[in-house]
């Protein structure tokens, strides 16, 4: 791992509602570029739920909509905890919950059947879902468990596919879905005036679009509390800068600019403050920002090198990196600095986030991404790429991107909390890094 100053500077989350048309008009006007994909890596059928969508009917004319139930199975799968069967394997193709034969799927193990039927609007579709168990499982085989009707444009064919895959993962887990979050991220382009680039994208890699381009490094993407800015370090100017962007109308708004070095930026989840580490007084130090009035003032008082600070959900306590004590480590502190307290103490540690459990801090350890229970001490080593960091967990706590080192470059790669399911996102024109993860953009 680099020095503590130079390998950190990075990494930012957030929560709140969102607008839709504007993401649409947002990814409409976005030059193309070359996407993220999700690309399956590893999974476990043994921890995994067994499940079924069956693909829905198409009862208009004329050219079928996207393949929704392809996006609702990939979706499930890809938050770890279930395992789609194939359409292949199927022992029946159901278009409602009437014909569906709970037997013929409780031989195979599947205990839960998704079914629909589109319909064509004068604006879009409809689509009707039926969510049926299979084993008995909520006391009676064959109950409905969901059953609703969605309605959307045309345009917006891949949010409604995540908005049922929300419905459905809530139905069956209690735990709210992130299907329809985002994620932001640096690419840095193998050739062009303005190789670096802050994109957006869908959790999965789609509707990419680039916010913006510079000629000189940008770095470490942070969600604001109600996901419409997004602070990141720029370099522009010759030194580290904080800018504030707004995402629909791209306004924006330098921070803190010219006072040594400014990194790591993280908002509260309350949306109050700006949490960023700064060298502005000498020594690399952990500084607070109140959004409303500017305010700035220092969390750390140089005690060693101090950055990379994220919040606990309560937005009361901050976790930061520092090397205090010789050896990079995770702590946690007090929203005025106080009671700072060692998260971590052996090895060299670094880019802890606390989940809203206030028990699990993820972070990064021997470089790859760990997890650590606060309550046992146990850690579980999540990953095996190479060179892992910058790990951002999705808003239930479900999933967590990071970057990693793969050949000569940098790739974004999923893992679940439990670390059985793994995913890459590669990007074929340049390496890819400071993943972040979006807040809830949709009640």
């Amino acid at each position: 791992m680099k020095k503590l100053q130079i390998a950190t500077m990075a990494r930012l989350r957030g929560v709140a509602a969102f607008l839709c048309m504007a993401w649409l008009v947002l990814a409409n006007n976005a030059q193309a570029d070359s996407e993220v994909r999700i690309v399956i890596d590893g999974g476990s059928s043994d921890l995994a739920r067994p499940v079924a969508v069956v693909p829905f009917k198409w009862n208009g004319t004329g050219e079928k909509p996207f393949h929704i139930a392809d996006i609702v199975s990939a979706d499930l799968r890809n938050s770890g905890m279930f395992l789609p069967m194939p359409v292949q394997s199927m022992p029946e193709q159901p278009v409602n919950a009437r014909h569906v034969t709970p037997q013929a799927w409780a031989r195979l193990g599947v205990g839960n059947v998704v079914v629909g039927q589109i319909n064509p609007t004068p604006k879009g579709y409809t689509v009707a879902v039926q969510l049926v168990d299979t084993l008995g499982a909520s006391g009676q085989v064959g109950r409905v468990l969901l059953e609703k009707v969605y309605a959307f444009t045309q345009k917006d064919q891949r949010l409604g596919a995540h908005t049922i895959s929300d419905a459905v993962f809530k139905t069956l887990t209690g735990m709210r879905g992130a299907f329809r979050t985002k994620i932001a991220y640096i690419v840095q382009k193998n050739s062009g005036d303005k190789p670096y680039q802050l994109r957006i994208a869908d959790y999965d890699g789609h509707n990419q679009y680039t916010l913006y381009r510079s000629s000189e490094p940008l770095m470490s993407p942070a969600w604001s509390a109600d996901g419409h800015s997004i602070a990141y370090v720029s370099f522009e100017g010759q030194h580290s800068q904080l800018v504030l962007q707004n995402l629909f109308t791209q306004q924006r708004q330098i921070l803190l600019s010219g006072q040594g070095h400014n990194g790591a930026p993280a908002f509260s989840p309350d949306g109050k403050y700006l949490a960023f580490s700064s060298s502005r007084a000498g020594g690399l130090n952990i500084y607070v920002m109140n959004l409303q009035t500017k305010e700035i003032y220092a969390l750390t008082h140089g005690e060693g090198n101090n950055t990379e600070p994220s919040w606990t959900a309560d937005s009361q306590r901050l976790i930061f990196t520092s090397d205090r004590t010789g050896s990079p480590q995770v702590y946690e502190m007090n929203l005025d600095g106080s009671n700072v307290q060692p998260l971590t103490n052996e090895g060299l540690n670094y880019g802890g986030e606390l989940l809203a459990d206030n028990k699990t801090l993820v972070y990064v350890a021997r470089d790859h991404i760990a997890e650590k229970n606060l309550g046992t001490g146990v850690v579980q080593f999540l990953t095996s790429t190479y060179l892992d960091e910058n790990p951002s967990v999705s808003p239930n706590g479900l999933m967590i991107i990071y970057s990693a080192t793969q050949g000569l470059g940098k790739v974004l790669q999923l893992v679940s909390a439990d670390g059985h399911f793994k995913a890459r996102l590669p990007n074929p024109d340049g390496q890819v890094k400071y993943p972040a993860w979006s807040p809830y953009l949709f009640n």
